[in-house]
């Protein structure tokens, strides 16, 4: 089973539906979303995708988002939302009340632990329990979200391609083929990288 991970979309919608459709490209049967979703046109973007959300600080009107989250077939929490997928204990979190991230990382209980707020992509262990930010979908460079593969445990970074001023957005290929590197970074493949600029010409 193949999840999705994503936090602080930030209603910057182009972002989501980008994120969207790539997950679907993974074949997730999920999503869980870490928080700050802002608006209920960003909550109608995951509508092709099961999702269950829980709220961050930016999420002030919780009963729109709750009611556009029930009309788009999801499921949502209030501060942190737990469940057993593929015999795995999983948790998740927007984590701007610190001690809420503390208690799940040091519960010693689940498998996995997601959290957001950061929007600075991160893994780490703590017990059993890995714990990841997936990062953001706004004010981060670059957005990215995650892939959890329940059966192996991989985790699989996902940079969503953005549009710079005048230009097009970088291709999904080249999006979904970025690696980590097992620390948490995140390594971009040649391909992705902006071409060197041409040595000026010799001087005679």
């Amino acid at each position: 089973m193949r999840i999705g991970v994503v936090s602080d979309t930030h209603d910057r919608q182009e972002a989501v539906a980008e994120a969207v459709r790539l997950l679907l490209e993974q074949e997730v049967e999920l999503i869980l979303h870490c928080g700050d979703i802002e608006s209920p046109e960003t909550v109608r973007a995951f509508k092709p995708i099961p999702t269950h959300f829980v709220f961050g600080n930016w999420d002030k009107d919780k009963v729109r988002l709750a009611a556009a989250i029930k009309d788009a077939g999801g499921t949502h929490y209030d501060s942190f939302g737990a469940l057993t997928l593929a015999d795995k204990r999983v948790a998740w979190v927007h984590s701007h009340e610190r001690h809420q991230l503390r208690q799940l990382e040091n519960a010693d209980f689940f498998d996995y632990v997601f959290y957001g707020h950061t929007h600075v992509r991160e893994q780490h262990r703590t017990g059993r329990t890995l714990v990841a930010n997936p990062g953001a979908l706004f004010r981060a460079n670059p957005k990215t979200c995650i892939v959890l593969d329940l059966a192996t445990g991989e985790i699989k970074p996902i940079i969503i391609p953005t549009k710079p001023q005048g230009g097009h957005a970088a291709t999904a290929h080249a999006a979904s083929a970025a690696l980590d590197d097992g620390t948490g970074s995140i390594v971009m493949p040649p391909s992705v990288l902006p071409d060197a600029p041409a040595p000026p010409p010799a001087s005679s």
